[in-house]
């Protein structure tokens, strides 16, 4: 390989690092929040003289510690994405009308000042846990995570071609997961040994190493990404602050959805949404409970950590290599493998679930890491099914909307499943609530597989009267096993 096709490889990086290091530094914060949220209720209830107390290797009678813990995690969470869920609304139809760099910008920016009040939080850490919800409030009117995906993946459907879409989706989904391992694994380097003593603890730097990033992240985009990425973007021309912050942009991301299309293809799309739906309520209880239900069997922070990382590493590895595998055989459709991925969703939950009633419950939840090795195959799937279906200036609405979901389902399910987890003796009873949920979308794609229209495009070759030849093409909807 040569320099030049080396640098024109080169040039094809675009989104990919943005999405990459922001992952890495929201699954680093959103671990370490567990955490300094654990070490506040600690503080709250015991008072201690020495603030080591509240470190797990320390530990006494932690129970009431983590319930509580629970409890705060679960407002904190309703707060960012109630935030989230009201903003993400603009920013699907910003991006589609004044192009994807501004709305791009704004996460990391909003990153970088709430990273700066949780250091200031963990600096002070004897400060109540309540005040963590500026730092959420802030990242939720920021558009957070879900901004930088919904741009993320409007830009690269922008500048590709349906037939190689998938793939660069799927690159862009694999960001997600190294990054969440890289992002998982240095929190647990930064917090293995907390030194309280420190005027900057581990908090402290790890907080103040994600702004640094941020900040990274914001000139990256600066630099690399343009303004417009189509030409439909650059003619919509500047917005007044009235027209900036319409109601009007609710309506456009609604109408995305709802309007009428032809074929069905309305209904298959809502279909799709609530799939998808399904599918990030089983997120919610693997994000946000799985780190407390490994606490109820005496599992510490640095065993979870380790654990997630090697779980989210062999996700990302499934989906980098196995994923473009199987898009090597035609006769093999994205809804094909996005059952293969629930099916693995199912197993991979419903396994952990039950893991709390064996004595063998260390060996049932390193076998998830297999069973759930396939588990984000149906979110890429999903989303380049919707994006082959909409049009192409709907593309940021429709993928802004599927976050708008996410954080509905996060909302919805952070408060009812964690009520469960916290209310019912048997802490597994959450997960297997959310097996029974990746169930219900495994049917959903099924039926989409079952339905599915495929399109022949047929030529037919005519002789006229005068000697003159034309060709006509004619596309034929069907119903087949062509992808």
């Amino acid at each position: 390989m040569n320099s030049q096709s080396v640098i024109a490889k080169l040039k094809l990086i675009t989104v990919e690092p943005i999405l990459f290091l922001y992952m890495m530094i929201i699954f680093m914060e959103s671990n370490a929040l567990q955490e300094l949220i654990y070490v506040k209720s600690c503080i709250t209830l015991r008072n201690p003289v020495n603030i080591s107390d509240c470190s797990y290797e320390l530990k006494a009678n932690q129970t009431d510690a983590t319930d509580l813990a629970t409890k705060w995690s679960k407002y904190t969470n309703i707060c960012l994405f109630l935030f989230t869920f009201i903003t993400t609304f603009y920013v699907g139809s910003w991006s589609d009308r004044l192009g994807r760099k501004l709305p791009m910008l704004i996460p990391p920016i909003g990153t970088v000042i709430a990273a700066c009040i949780n250091a200031a939080l963990s600096y002070f850490i004897k400060i109540h846990m309540a005040y963590i919800f500026i730092s959420s409030f802030v990242s939720g009117i920021t558009f957070g995570s879900v901004g930088i995906i919904a741009t993320s993946y409007g830009y690269i459907s922008d500048f590709t071609l349906e037939q190689s879409r998938t793939k660069r989706i799927v690159i862009l989904e694999s960001m997600i997961f190294i990054g969440g391992t890289a992002g998982i694994k240095t929190a647990g380097l930064f917090l293995k040994n907390v030194h309280y003593e420190w005027d900057l603890n581990n908090f402290v730097m790890l907080f103040i190493f994600e702004a640094v990033i941020s900040a990274a992240i914001v000139i990256y985009i600066i630099f690399r990404i343009p303004s417009y990425s189509s030409d439909s973007q650059s003619l919509h021309g500047p917005m007044t602050w009235s027209s900036l912050f319409s109601l009007r942009h609710v309506g456009d991301s609604l109408r995305t959805i709802f309007r009428f299309r032809e074929e069905g293809k309305r209904t298959k799309i809502i279909l799709m949404l609530i799939a998808l739906c399904l599918i990030y309520m089983g997120n919610v209880v693997q994000f946000t409970l799985g780190y407390y239900f490994l606490r109820t069997i005496k599992w510490n922070f640095d065993e979870y950590t380790n654990f997630h990382s090697i779980q989210f590493a062999v996700e990302g590895i499934a989906l980098i290599c196995i994923f473009p595998l199987l898009y090597r055989f035609p006769w093999v459709p994205d809804h094909c493998i996005g059952m293969l991925g629930l099916f693995s969703r199912f197993m991979g939950l419903a396994v952990f679930g039950l893991s709390a009633l064996t004595t063998y419950s260390d060996y049932m939840i390193y076998s998830c890491i297999l069973l759930y090795m396939f588990s984000e195959f149906p979110v890429p799937a999903l989303r380049s099914i919707l994006s082959k279906t909409v049009a192409s200036d709907e593309k940021g609405r429709i993928f802004a909307f599927t976050t708008v979901l996410q954080n509905i389902c996060f909302l919805v399910g952070s408060f009812v499943l964690m009520t469960v987890f916290t209310e019912s003796s048997f802490h597994g009873l959450s997960f297997e609530v959310a097996a029974g949920l990746q169930g219900i979308a495994f049917f959903i794609l099924l039926y989409l597989y079952l339905t599915r229209r495929t399109y022949i495009t047929a030529y037919e070759t005519i002789e006229h009267e005068d000697g003159s030849i034309s060709e006509i093409c004619s596309v034929v909807a069907s119903t087949g096993s062509v992808n």
